[in-house]
């Protein structure tokens, strides 16, 4: 009994001490810096600090928070509990709502503040806070882990099996020890040589290829094979690629008019033979932001500095001098992205919320490329200098104004009008090791030099973020996923990096050898890790564990991206065109693309099929027109700098590959090479998997494809008949239809009244329908040549007033066909054949014309208004219109120059027709020969038209521009083309393991 007393009073006394103490350290003031400093820098720093703090109150020293702010002072010495400071945070006012929402301090934070509040708010002497001197939980200090200086790490040494000799396999398999993980069993060296091929030059290997590889049994095999294509031209190619999309490269401007950058293609072929060279890379960064600045200077570093002038360019904003703060923006924000991983822009219209990064910094770093044309000036120099500025010819390049530029100002929440203290161009200062004021220019300079100064910061050997930034970029690209996987981001809102200690002895590796990438690639190609399998035996465990694979368990299976997808159809069929660099070509573009284009008549012109075989890297990319192909297999975003393409699984991307014209010509292709060399099924099957698969099939893939062969055969020969019989039948009918659909015929051979002088006063309509032209003033007659066209008859305007007049409405429904035989003498302005064209009748955006503009350009209505050029137009030709339910186009002797797969908008036909004008404009007149005009009620055939045409075309002794018709494949080859359509959408052929 006494022994469970003493055990009470000793419990007793315990809580006593303990009360007594919590007691105590309530009523002691909290710890300064350990307390205090870290939450004033999270709540209250950030609006309390500078020179325009928030209430005029500075909470950054004690002199501030013992002056107070517009409301007096914020600590009461006599009734600290009453403090203007405490009431504020009671009222759950500070810190002030975010967008509506309540930022109310937690309990504990409150009663520290009261604390320190009671004790008289102490401050150590000469304390200065820095809102971004240390890290918490809502934002990264200058302490933060990226921004420290790099150490090698020394290489783990494992403890369970026999230590690598790659050091990149001692930091990966340490993390997997330490999980109780193993890595997956090596690839095989099939499944590892076309990984190589697409990894280092974006190309699949042949079969040949894959196995001589297979069969070579000696240790440097892969080495070698590695060394091999590291060596080739297509590896800049390829990796070019990844560099373009980080410095937002297109070929035109964006905006609304989305003009050509001319020479931009001359940028795109540095980077190329930059990496083909393995140019160092803090070389690579110098040359982009400064080439024009080096003293050793030429032609190529200047067309470097095209990645400042990759950006979007508006030739007509709302407010120019707005605009150029957007265009400064694109410059920082470009430069800090792709070589820092910092997102700097964030901090415009006020310093970081998250970063280390002040508003001071973003326009000191603005500063650097303040000098050049960023302000508006012609229109012509596509927002650049000129080539005088330049110093150089034809190139798309950036260089200063001079050495005194205009004064930038830091502006108040990034609002022009509100400009605060001019800004001293400097370096960032979140590195503060770094941090320094750029030099003036030298009295001789022809420039700032202010970007070479921000060139050698950026590329310094003791900055912490470049190296780190660009090996991450490489991991990426190797292994589908990067250490960081917010390689744009470094800074606090980016993704935590998977193995810290190997991002860092990557970066220690890439500057003590020189900067160099290809030295690298071969480091990580030869590692273990980026060697082993996709599949694991113990996957369905480790997915649940480690679901990212964020500690590179297996290798990633990767889909084809959209350039070495198109590419490696075009190698498949042997139409890959490997030339290097020049101008890019402009591929075919369906014409629903198109719709959405506000000149679509004239704003996409196909480059030559020929032209198109090239690689992906060089097709023309339009800003407002990028291909559909393309994006639907995730295609960057061209606007902004893009560190990571999306990759989707999406079923857009099979209704792509199974109805896209590409697709389908590069089945036919492969089925007519094929078909060439045999028709045995088996060895066709065998040809097909070889070339697309790079690989025999199996058994039971021989016997269904063969079996898929004869069916497709058989299927394809039945509608081969069916479609025979459909055209004699049509062919027995089409002259009636034809006929019948007739409503317009004039031909000056016949139904001409004609004075003694030669002038036409009436040309009678052939069709039956009596829509006579007619013209009753003699100085609106034209003239009828005897022998115009071949020795035919024509009508001969001169564009001075000479036109005819049509009787009664031609058209009543909006289907038609016009077909013209003409020539023209015209040089400048528009020239109708024919028009209702009627303005004061409200008919001007709705009628229906055709005729040329300028030299050899045809238009068709006001939807066609540039339909595209045509041959010399002084001689003879065919023009033929048509507007059907679902297509508009326009011929030139046969030869389609545009088309639509949809209708012109509604027409307006109820206004009179003439021949010769604009419809009552008194003026566009025709200045040439109309030998005949035919105009149909519908839409023809293209079987129809070209019927039609060619009667023009032989009459009249014009060239024809009649595409010749395509070869019909026969029934077995579409079969083989069929199959060869599978392979080509199969997951084996789209997928890298």
């Amino acid at each position: 009994m006494a022994s469970s007393f003493s055990r009470c009073s000793s419990w007793a006394w315990l809580l006593l001490v303990l009360l007594a103490n919590a007691t105590h350290a309530a009523d002691q003031a909290p710890d300064f810096e350990a307390e205090i400093a870290p939450l004033l820098i999270k709540r209250c720093v950030e609006c309390h600090q500078g020179s325009n703090p928030s209430g005029n109150l500075v909470l950054t020293g004690e002199a501030g928070l013992r002056k107070g702010g517009d409301n007096g002072a914020v600590i009461d010495g006599e009734s600290p509990e009453e403090s203007f400071l405490l009431l504020r945070v009671h009222e759950g006012e500070m810190p002030p709502a975010i967008k509506g929402i309540p930022q109310k301090l937690p309990a504990e934070e409150v009663q520290l503040l009261e604390r320190w509040v009671a004790a008289k708010a102490p401050w150590p002497k000469g304390r200065t806070l820095d809102w971004f001197e240390r890290t918490n939980e809502v934002r990264a200090g200058r302490d933060w882990w990226s921004l420290q200086p790099i150490r090698r790490p020394d290489v783990p040494q494992l403890k369970t099996e026999p230590q690598p000799a790659n050091p990149i396999d001692a930091f990966v398999r340490a993390r997997l020890e330490q999980a109780d993980m193993v890595p997956a069993p090596p690839a095989d060296k099939r499944t590892l040589l076309r990984r190589l091929y697409y990894d280092l030059i974006g190309l699949p290997p042949t079969q040949a290829q894959i196995e001589k590889f297979v069969a070579d049994d000696s240790s440097t095999a892969w080495e070698a094979a590695v060394d091999e294509l590291l060596a080739s031209p297509h590896y800049g190619e390829r990796w070019a690629r990844y560099w373009l999309d980080l410095a937002r490269y297109a070929d035109t401007s964006g905006y609304e008019r989305d003009q050509e950058k001319p020479f931009a293609w001359k940028y795109r072929d540095w980077v190329v033979d930059a990496l083909n060279h393995d140019m160092p890379y803090n070389q690579f960064v110098v040359e982009q932001l400064a080439g024009d600045e080096l003293p050793d200077r030429n032609e190529q570093s200047v067309i470097a500095t095209g990645f400042l002038r990759l950006g979007t360019w508006n030739d007509e904003p709302n407010e120019p001098l707005d605009y150029q703060y957007d265009r400064l923006e694109d410059m920082v924000h470009t430069t800090s992205s792709a070589f820092l991983g910092m997102t700097v822009k964030c901090a415009r219209c006020h310093s970081h919320k998250f970063d280390p990064i002040t508003q001071l910094d973003y326009y000191r770093m603005g500063a650097a490329f303040w000098a050049g044309p960023i302000a508006a000036r012609d229109r012509k120099l596509v927002g650049g200098p000129s080539p005088e500025e330049l110093e150089v010819n034809d190139v798309l390049g950036w260089t200063d104004l001079g050495t005194k530029p205009r004064p930038l100002h830091r502006l108040l929440k990034g609002e022009r009008e509100q400009p605060l203290e001019e800004v001293t161009p400097a370096s960032l200062s979140m590195v503060e090791e770094l941090e320094y004021d750029f030099d003036p220019p030298s009295a001789d300079a022809k420039t700032t030099g202010r970007r070479l100064q921000l060139a050698r910061w950026i590329t310094h050997p003791d900055h912490p973020l470049t190296a780190r930034v660009l090996v991450n970029r490489l991991w990426l690209h190797h292994f589908g996923e990067a250490i960081v996987r917010s390689p744009n981001n470094f800074g606090f809102l980016a993704d935590p990096p998977t193995h810290p200690q190997l991002l860092d002895w990557l970066a220690a590796e890439f500057q003590s050898g020189g900067w160099t990438i290809k030295r690298m690639h071969r480091l990580i190609l030869t590692s273990q890790t980026w060697q082993q399998s996709s599949l694991h035996p113990q996957y369905a465990d480790y997915e649940v564990r480690d679901s990212g694979n964020r500690l590179w368990w297996r290798a990633e299976r990767q889909r084809l991206d959209a350039e070495a997808l198109r590419d490696s159809m075009l190698a498949t069929t042997g139409e890959l065109d490997l030339r290097l660099g020049g101008p890019g070509f402009r591929p075919s573009v369906s014409s629903e693309a198109l719709e959405g284009l506000s000149m679509k008549s004239s704003a996409w012109q196909a480059s030559p099929q020929e032209e198109q075989l090239r690689r992906s890297l060089y097709m023309f990319s339009k800003r407002g027109l990028l291909p559909p192909m393309m994006t639907t297999f995730d295609f960057c975003d061209v606007t902004q700098s893009c560190g990571q393409r999306d990759v989707t699984t999406v079923p857009t991307q099979a209704l792509a590959l199974m109805n896209n014209r590409f697709v389908h010509d590069r089945s036919e292709t492969l089925a007519r090479s094929i078909a060439t060399e045999t028709n045995d099924p088996s060895e066709q099957a065998q040809q097909l998997w070889s070339r697309v698969l790079e690989r025999d099939p199996s058994k039971a893939e021989m016997k269904m494809a063969v079996q898929h062969l004869a069916d497709q055969s058989r299927r394809f020969s039945e509608l081969r008949r069916e479609e025979a019989e459909q055209a004699k039948h049509k062919k027995l009918t089409q002259v009636d239809d034809l006929r019948e659909s007739l409503v317009l015929h004039l031909k000056a051979d016949s139904g001409m009244t004609v004075d003694a002088e030669g002038r036409v006063s009436q040309w009678k309509d052939q069709s039956g329908h009596e829509h006579h032209a007619v013209a009753t003033e003699k100085d609106q007659q034209p003239r009828l040549e005897s022998d115009g066209f071949a020795g035919r008859p024509v009508v001969a305007f001169d564009g001075q007033g000479r036109f005819f007049k049509l009787s009664g409405a031609i058209l009543d429904r909006q289907e038609f066909t016009i077909l013209a035989v003409v020539n023209d003498q015209g040089e400048t302005g528009h020239r109708e054949v024919i028009s209702n064209w009627n303005g004061a009748a409200g008919n001007a955006g709705t009628s229906v014309f055709l005729g040329l503009t300028g030299q050899n350009t045809v238009r068709f209505c006001d939807v066609y208004s540039i339909a595209g050029k045509i041959g010399d137009q002084r001689n003879p030709f065919v023009l033929t219109a048509l507007n059907g339910e679902d297509r508009s186009a326009v011929f030139f002797n046969g030869g389609e120059i545009v088309s639509h797969d949809s209708d012109l908008p509604p027409r307006n036909l109820s206004t009179a027709w003439v021949i010769g004008q604009q419809g009552n404009i008194n003026g566009e007149y025709w200045n040439g020969g109309i030998a005949e005009i035919r105009v149909y009620a519908r839409a023809l055939s293209d079987a129809e038209r070209l019927s039609v045409e060619r009667a023009m075309l032989a009459e009249y002794k014009i060239p024809s521009a009649i595409p010749a018709a395509k070869k019909l494949l026969p029934p077995e080859t579409l079969a083989l083309a069929s199959l060869a359509h599978v392979l080509l959408n199969s997951n084996e052929f789209l997928y890298v393991d």
